[in-house]
């Protein structure tokens, strides 16, 4: 069974990543790849869609070293893959040698084309430089100057006259008014009313603190199990959207569990494969054990969301779970029993 691995490219451009396979041993020559997703059991078709028939689609610039093949992959297989990143996805290669499969795992955040805002097989707009525009230069008109005012004619004074100085009025005097005692009454007033509000908060409205600071503790646990309860299900129609608002409140390996549980007796099929996924991908190991044992043959049960056993499906899950729970010793088991 293959190791499969697609991460964003080292370009950084939307729609491209680095698709890497571990364990080919046939050569890179005429490589053909097929991709089918584990939610309705549908193939990704030649213009993106999902059929019920498997196409081979070609592989090129991929470069095979010590098993290890390793390339760059455009829109055509990133775009139709980031609609459900969380989807498990099982990919098959092939050419004239051999073929083999394996689940895909995909490591970080990759953008589609449609996240650099045109495609790829847009025409190229050619940009013109506007040339600069140099404005004219508009001399200011000249300010006249003011006409320098007339200097005053010389007083001629009398030496027969003699020189008399005008009284000077003295400035009226200050009238001193009473200070009003209206201010202080003000501010007497403000003071008294101020502790008497600061009385009341620290008296009165300390044990109404206490119980809203105790019901706004236990609020949210209670609004974060009811998004991710049978009732939630129950009322909710649309699969993605109670999944999102399911996994925002962060539930446990055993609320997850109970949830998937839930979701069968309901018929709510793609809610179990999303939940499965989305939570074994991340790494949780209790989660990643029961779904490996859903595709598991020696414990595969017909006639539920899961159509048919694949023991190499089974042992992806079984190596997930087994690398974050190393004291799982039945996963460990049956991992290596899987392998031989």
């Amino acid at each position: 069974m293959l190791r499969i691995e697609l991460k964003a490219a080292q370009s950084g451009q939307p729609g491209h990543g680095e698709l890497t396979v571990h364990g080919w041993q046939e050569g890179s020559d005429a490589l053909e790849l097929t991709v089918q997703r584990n939610q309705d059991g549908r193939y990704l078709g030649e213009s993106g869609e999902w059929d019920t028939s498997p196409s081979w689609h070609t592989l090129d610039g991929l470069n095979l070293v010590d098993e290890k093949l390793n390339g760059e992959v455009g829109p055509w297989l990133i775009d139709p893959l980031m609609l459900d990143p969380q989807m498990a996805y099982m990919l098959q290669l092939r050419n004239e040698d051999g073929s083999d499969k394996g689940v895909l795992r995909i490591l970080g955040t990759i953008l589609s084309s449609k996240a650099a805002g045109n495609s790829s097989h847009d025409e190229k707009k050619v940009e013109r430089k506007a040339e600069p525009v140099i404005a004219p230069v508009v001399e200011p008109e000249p300010v006249p100057l003011p006409e320098p005012e007339a200097e005053p004619e010389p007083v001629e004074l009398s030496l027969d006259e003699p020189l008399v100085a005008e009284p000077i009025a003295p400035p009226p005097p200050a009238t001193v008014k009473n200070p009003s005692k209206l201010p202080l009454i003000l501010i007497i007033l403000l003071l008294v009313l101020a502790l008497a509000a600061a009385a009341w908060w620290f008296l009165l409205r300390k044990p109404a603190t206490e119980d809203t600071a105790a019901t706004s503790s236990t609020t949210p646990a209670a609004g974060d199990a009811a998004v991710c309860s049978a009732q939630a299900l129950s009322e909710g129609s649309e699969d993605l959207a109670f999944i999102q608002a399911c996994l925002k409140s962060n539930p446990s390996s055993e609320q997850v569990l109970e949830m998937i549980a839930a979701a069968k007796e309901a018929k709510r099929c793609g809610v179990v494969q999303r939940l499965y996924a989305h939570k074994a991908q991340s790494g949780d190991a209790a989660v990643a054990y029961a779904y490996a044992r859903e595709y598991d043959p020696q414990h595969h049960t017909s006639g539920g969301c899961i159509e048919a056993a694949d023991g190499e499906t089974a042992a992806y899950w079984y190596e997930i779970a087994v690398n974050n729970d190393p004291g799982n010793q039945d996963a460990s088991q049956r991992l290596e029993e899987l392998k031989k």
